[in-house]
């Protein structure tokens, strides 16, 4: 079973983001490709995750179990789901500790997973570290969005309580919140390009220095000398 370990960080302390890491539709949200199917059970999750490797689509449903240690801010997620369109089946078991550091929190994540099926052939070497490192940075950046969203309403609540104000008028109920927006499908055949841009971008912005393109010039020349039978330096 391969193993990966990910590490991400968010600017809000721990206080906050432990809470919401225990809310499943709140974290389903910010994972690209991934929604419930039906309501929690206790520690049981019902959902699926959407993926697409270009002309391959596929759409693994499932349930996993999610426990956490209030004690250690420690937790576990078993998690497998199927594809029977493409014969594929996933599974994966996940554990993760969220740590303060400084200000801000940091979460560390150990994963081990297994991919039988068609897509069997993406869950070795870089590939698919490359896109679970993209997966958790556009993770990270859904959970602070998502934090930043509710402080407002942190903030409004502190200052209501530290200010006396007279009773409001009798108002309507609110309306209740909406649910919130599953992240986009996940689509690995735009991770895929995005890491081959890259890698263009790096191989074209580290240019050989002067010295090693002098050097590497001079033994071509060579090279064409020697091999046109004539000496690469000139007669006297």
């Amino acid at each position: 079973m391969p193993t990966m370990t990910q590490t991400l960080a968010v600017n809000f302390p721990r206080a906050r983001v432990w809470p919401l890491l225990g809310d499943v539709e709140q974290v389903m949200s910010c994972m690209p490709g991934a929604s419930l199917t039906k309501p929690r059970e206790d520690d049981r999750v019902f959902g699926q995750m959407r993926v697409k490797l270009g002309p391959i689509a596929a759409a693994f449903a499932g349930e996993g179990t999610l426990t956490m240690d209030e004690a250690t801010h420690t937790g576990v997620i078993h998690g497998q789901g199927t594809d029977p369109k493409n014969n594929s089946r996933a599974k994966a078991d996940v554990t993760f500790a969220v740590l303060e550091e400084g200000a801000g929190t940091r979460i560390d994540l150990t994963v081990d997973f297994t991919l039988t099926g068609v897509l069997a052939q993406f869950s070795r070497g870089a590939i698919v570290q490359e896109i679970a490192n993209r997966l958790t940075a556009e993770f990270a950046r859904n959970l602070e969005a998502k934090l930043a969203a509710t402080a407002p309403v942190a903030e409004v609540a502190a200052s209501s309580d530290a200010v006396a104000a007279p009773a409001p008028e009798p108002a309507s109920k609110p309306a209740p919140e909406p649910a919130p927006e599953p992240a986009k499908e996940l689509n690995a055949g735009n991770l895929l390009w995005s890491m081959v841009k890259d890698w263009l971008r790096k191989l074209f912005s580290n240019p050989l220095p002067s010295g090693e393109r002098v050097a590497r010039r001079a033994g071509e020349g060579d090279a064409r000398g020697g091999a046109s039978g004539k000496s690469a330096t000139p007669s006297p």
